[in-house]
């Protein structure tokens, strides 16, 4: 149990965290500058929104120049907004995301690695070109942004990095090896560089969500014959919750991981997935 003089000496140091904490009346991210990849649907673009509306200036990046663009003029209505049509997996589309979103709005302070693809398929029958596709814009993609995000990061002592894993990357999903391989090894990426920088001044952490209703779901439920309904009902089965997360539910908790109300937060991966790898 601590002395009485210790635990005197600590009140003053967390008064000090305290009155930093965020503020009803301040948006947590005002004039803060957030880039988020594969930010023309789904998770990507519930979190840029989530971040124009806490006040920060936010460039998307898509493959689609239609979706992008489309998603793009959503988002200006919450706030500033910057689209970059490109591919995470091309080192020239990744370094040119960064100096565009830089030139545009300023220093980054937070880079959300979300673009990823998805594919379900036995190892057996996985061609080597959907191998490298899902490594390529998952794991390569994580690098590649990151890579180029840090040098001014570093230089700043600040930022603060969150990849979009998955509970895939903690536990194995059946007839996903390819995704399962990318997802974990963000994760493992994720602590590697918590490590490196956190004399840096820069936070990486990973989020790791379960089901989540996105197109993605529709395009799978679609690929399945069973009809969304059905297809639905079996894939929520497992779940505690017995649903599937909302794009904004995971959003709220990328903002929350990027956030300076959590800034003893590093190495972290956090499962968001209705209770699923609890059982």
């Amino acid at each position: 149990m601590p002395m009485a003089g210790t635990q005197r000496r600590l009140r003053p140091a967390v008064g000090r965290i305290n009155r930093g904490a965020h503020s009803p009346a301040m948006p947590r991210f005002d004039e803060r500058v957030v880039l988020v990849t594969g930010g023309s649907s789904g998770i990507g673009f519930a979190t840029a929104k989530a971040f124009l509306q806490e006040g920060a200036k936010v460039a998307v990046t898509g493959r689609s120049a239609s979706r992008l663009a489309k998603a793009t003029q959503e988002l200006r209505r919450h706030g500033r907004v910057l689209g970059i049509r490109g591919d995470v997996s091309k080192a020239e589309d990744a370094k040119r995301f960064v100096i565009r979103t830089e030139r545009a709005l300023g220093p980054l302070d937070v880079l959300v690695n979300n673009a990823g693809i998805y594919l379900q398929k036995s190892t057996e029958r996985m061609t080597e070109h959907e191998w490298d596709s899902v490594l390529d814009v998952n794991l390569k993609g994580t690098f590649l942004c990151t890579k180029y995000a840090l040098p001014g990061m570093i230089r700043r002592k600040h930022g603060n990095i969150v990849n979009v894993a998955s509970d895939s990357g903690l536990v194995a999903t059946p007839l996903s090896s390819a995704y399962c391989a990318s997802k974990g090894g963000m994760v493992l990426f994720t602590r590697v560089l918590a490590v490196d920088h956190a004399k840096d001044g820069i936070r990486v952490n990973a989020i790791c969500p379960g089901e989540v209703d996105t197109p993605m779901l529709d395009r799978d439920a679609a690929a399945s014959g069973l009809g969304r309904a059905r297809y639905y009902r079996r894939l929520v089965a497992s779940i505690p919750q017995k649903r599937a997360a909302r794009p904004d539910e995971i959003a709220r908790a990328i903002l929350f991981i990027a956030s300076d109300e959590t800034p003893f937060m590093t190495g972290a991966a956090v499962s968001v997935d209705g209770g699923w790898t609890a059982i």
